[in-house]
């Protein structure tokens, strides 16, 4: 038997049809923004090499900045973003340095100032997290603001973080420094040492200590 649908429920479709189609383009013009102001900032350095699958996010008052030479592989998220729970915070900053490797299906949230050095290797599925919410007691997680007390990475130049590698706000990871496959930083680590382990720890130096002066090449 063939249904014919009442003037209300064509009503109904209607409005579900139009909800759909403005958050459709809602949700295709940010992204088309948040594009373009990554397309923009590695046309200022034309050797940059940037995925088209790579996905970014960025609010407006946050800033991005690429050297020369920046490649960004395929799925990686760059997350330029205001904590919606905490509007007091300084807007976030992502910079990347010249001639730094970012490979494939990375997670790089940025808050407050999250800057990744000149000639760092970043492997694949690493997340570095620039920011956490607080764990209130009576407050939903959902609702819990970004802490202030650690805000912000800092990898200096010359690091190379393996892959699922888990680097948490407030760590600064020393020039020339490794970090080993899926370790999770959550304390700062020296220039020129291996770090491995959940959570990460020092196995192995990569100069005696006295000398590390000595390696500031670039």
């Amino acid at each position: 038997m063939f249904f014919r649908p009442t003037s209300g429920e064509l009503r109904g479709d209607l409005q579900v049809i139009v909800r759909l189609t403005k958050r459709w383009l809602f949700n295709s013009l940010r992204l088309l923004r948040d594009r373009f102001v990554l397309e923009r900032e590695a046309a200022r350095n034309p050797t940059c090499r940037i995925d088209p699958r790579c996905f970014i996010r960025i609010h407006s008052g946050c800033t991005l900045k690429l050297g020369e030479s920046v490649s960004i592989g395929a799925y990686t998220l760059l997350s330029v973003e205001h904590d919606p729970m905490n509007p007091t915070l300084v807007p976030a900053q992502l910079e990347i340095g010249s001639h730094t490797y970012i490979g494939e299906m990375n997670n790089i949230r940025a808050a407050g100032i999250t800057r990744i050095g000149a000639h760092c290797l970043i492997a694949q599925g690493v997340s570095i997290i620039g920011s956490n919410h607080a764990m209130e007691v009576g407050l939903p997680m959902g609702s819990q603001p970004s802490r202030q007390d650690k805000l912000g990475v800092v990898l200096e130049d010359d690091v190379w973080i393996g892959a699922n590698a888990c680097i948490l706000p407030g760590v600064t990871i020393g020039r020339g420094a490794v970090v080993a496959a899926g370790s999770v930083v959550t304390r700062s680590v020296a220039p020129y040492t291996i770090v491995a382990g959940i959570p990460a720890k020092v196995i192995k130096h990569r100069v005696e200590p006295n000398s590390v002066e000595q390696q500031n090449r670039f």
